[in-house]
């Protein structure tokens, strides 16, 4: 990571500044700021229904803010499509888990990888040299892949017929597809028993070095666990931003966390 000389601190990776989301006469955010480091493990927390997952979407380019200016690797995504936004060093998994049921976990991969493809069909069908490379390329991350998911023995099953922790990594494996400098996952853990939340972390662990690292998670054990920082946001509004120790001592975040129902 390069060290930003004036500041003596690592570049920014992500920056919104006082982003706003009205969806006509209700306001989803109002007035968030946040900045998230190279390389650093942060974490977005709140209630149910404070904002959490617009802000995660408009951090991706999913969603449009109504306001306000958001820099991811130093481009403005606010006005980017999805696929630029994705294009430009950007990944994420998603609340639900996306993968292809019908497809081993292997197709999932090829899938993940499809964007950073520039082959043509009538490259792929007369075998080309850019084809070939590209072909290689895949296979080798692929394997890559694999073995650091824990995967290498799901290779060849229906992603459908994956245990439900499992199906959650392989949308993290899929992701990992595309070399992100920026990994976002929304509420990865969501649904774990305690043995899949530990291998979750785990992974987690073994991949975020050398990458910025974005989570909405409603498991305080796996914000503990992952992130050097926690932005928290109630009612739309950023309350805190610090150490996870920090943040849940903060008066604000236990009366919102008192008075919230669990997901």
């Amino acid at each position: 990571m390069r060290p930003d000389s004036s500041q003596g601190r690592p570049p920014v990776a992500v920056r919104a500044t006082d982003i706003r989301k009205r969806y006509g006469g209700v306001v989803a955010l109002d007035g968030v700021d946040l900045t998230v480091e190279e390389g650093e493990v942060f974490g977005i927390i709140g209630p149910n229904g404070a904002g959490k997952s617009t802000l995660f979407d408009i951090l991706c380019g999913i969603t449009k803010p109504t306001s306000g200016q958001i820099e991811v690797l130093g481009q403005d995504v606010g006005q980017m499509s999805p696929h630029l936004v994705a294009r430009n060093g950007v990944g994420r998994t998603f609340q639900r888990t996306a993968v292809f049921g019908e497809a081993t976990v292997y197709d999932n991969l090829l899938y993940g990888r499809h964007i950073g493809f520039r082959h043509s069909v009538m490259g792929r069908m007369f075998g080309s040299a850019t084809y070939r490379a590209e072909r290689d390329a895949f296979k080798a991350k692929a394997e890559q892949v694999l073995s650091l998911s824990g995967l290498s023995n799901e290779r060849d099953r229906l992603a459908s017929v994956l245990a439900y922790g499992v199906q959650r990594r392989l949308a993290v494996a899929v992701a990992l597809m595309s070399d992100p400098k920026i990994l976002f996952l929304d509420e990865p853990a969501a649904g774990m028993n305690g043995r899949e939340t530990a291998d979750f972390v785990a992974l987690i662990e073994t991949i975020a070095p050398g990458r910025t690292v974005v989570i909405v998670e409603h498991d305080m054990t796996v914000i503990k666990a992952l992130c050097q920082r926690a932005l928290v946001v109630v009612d739309g509004r950023p309350v805190t931003v610090d150490a996870p120790d920090q943040v849940f001592k903060h008066p604000e975040v236990i009366s919102a966390y008192l008075g919230a129902e669990d997901d």
